[in-house]
């Protein structure tokens, strides 16, 4: 842990405090993080000390962020403090501004699991969300709905068997020599009963993994456009972020790069690194608002795709999130085209409507699915584009 010299340089409200008070700012950043000696008595850094919460003892004194963060609430209300404050007010002044730290505090948790942040990391855009006067309690919600997906995403992809194109779900009949399980392949390597496991081969009585849709050998970059439109408002918005943080963590662990289409009736594109902690903040609470326009949102996903294949990667999924489909289908039908003509697959979900069964949208789509309001509250439903990744 910092020093409170060493805090002062790393933390503008340490810094700020210090030249109000150093002797003060000095107390107060001791009594948090449980260095140096003992406040004065009856102070209110006394009073910080003797409140801090148990279970965040240990956290102050390893994690500078929250610390500083902690220094924030406390010196402001220390300073409304009134003069000849008894030790009792002291203690309750210090006791609320620690539960406001605790409600952050698990914040901050939300997101370093949701996102899969470090707890440094995630202190960081609290505090960022909180100075830009942004929503935090959206922030926290999408973070924790992006780390129930993630987790169901985790668990398709433990349900593949490497080499195995697809989900494998069961065990069945058949002659597919490539789903063959180990049992059977053995049999292929022993010369004496090589000609028994052939026979069962040919007969489509050999064992084999069961799969369900399909993966790609060769998996390129992740395009995701994502309806901005004024409808898409709440918790429509919250799923579609979700699942793009979601998407992204999964898809960094097999190095694809990844875009985000953001798209109303205008475009912005934004690469998105989970790593990048306020880039992805940025991208939860980006929104255009606005009407429709899926053609163009499109072109612009085929234009992230063929710059990010650059990179030496190809056969890229594009992932097109709407809640309704503009009448421009002659637009629509040219930017699915060309996407089919560079190999990327397009995935469509329709979120709480119905594209009509003729539409490029969902007729050229690898997959079209059709999301309900009580979905969009569930890890799970993000399983339906675990074939993308």
């Amino acid at each position: 842990m910092g020093t409170f010299l060493q805090a002062r340089r790393r933390h503008l409200c340490v810094k700020e405090a210090s030249f109000e008070d150093a002797e003060k700012a000095g107390d107060l950043w001791n009594a948090i993080v449980g260095l140096g000696r003992d406040p004065p008595m009856r102070s209110f850094a006394e009073a910080v000390r003797d409140t801090v919460p148990a279970e965040y003892m240990a956290f102050l004194a390893l994690d500078e962020v929250g610390a500083a963060y902690a220094f924030g609430l406390l010196w402001k209300a220390g300073k409304h403090v009134p003069e000849g404050a008894s030790a009792f007010e002291m203690r309750s002044a210090a006791r609320e501004e620690w539960a406001t730290f605790d409600k952050k505090a698990k914040q901050v948790k939300h997101l370093s699991d949701g996102f899969g942040w470090d707890l440094s990391a995630a202190w960081a855009q609290v505090r960022q969300v909180d100075a830009a006067g942004d929503d935090m309690d959206r922030v926290e919600r999408i973070a924790r709905l992006a780390g129930r997906m993630f987790a169901s995403l985790r668990g398709a992809h433990a349900s593949k068997v490497h080499g195995v194109s697809g989900e494998v779900y069961s065990v069945e009949q058949g002659n597919d020599v490539a789903r063959l399980l180990p049992a059977e392949t053995v049999l292929l390597t022993d010369p004496q009963i090589e000609i028994v496991a052939l026979e069962r081969i040919a007969s489509r009585r050999a064992a084999q993994y069961a799969v369900r849709g399909a993966t790609k050998k060769s998996k390129g970059p992740l395009v995701l456009a994502l309806d901005e439109s004024g409808s898409m408002s709440g918790i429509r918005n919250e799923w579609a972020k979700a699942a793009a943080v979601a998407l992204a963590r999964v898809a960094a662990a097999e190095d694809r790069p990844v875009a985000v289409v953001h798209y109303a009736t205008s475009t912005v594109v934004q690469v998105v690194k989970p790593g990048d902690s306020a880039g992805v903040v940025k991208m939860i609470l980006h929104f255009l608002s606005g009407g429709t326009a899926i053609g163009l949102a499109l072109g612009v996903a085929v234009d992230q795709v063929k710059a990010l294949a650059q990179k030496g990667q190809h056969g890229a999924d594009i992932i097109l999130v709407t809640d309704g489909i503009d009448r421009n289908e002659e637009e629509q039908k040219k930017s699915v085209d060309a996407a089919s003509s560079i190999g990327a697959r397009l995935w469509t979900v329709a979120i709480e409507c119905s594209i009509a069964e003729d539409s490029p949208l969902r007729k050229q789509a690898a997959q079209y699915t059709e999301l309900n309001d009580k979905a969009m509250t569930e890890g799970s439903s993000i399983t339906l584009l675990a074939g993308a990744t």
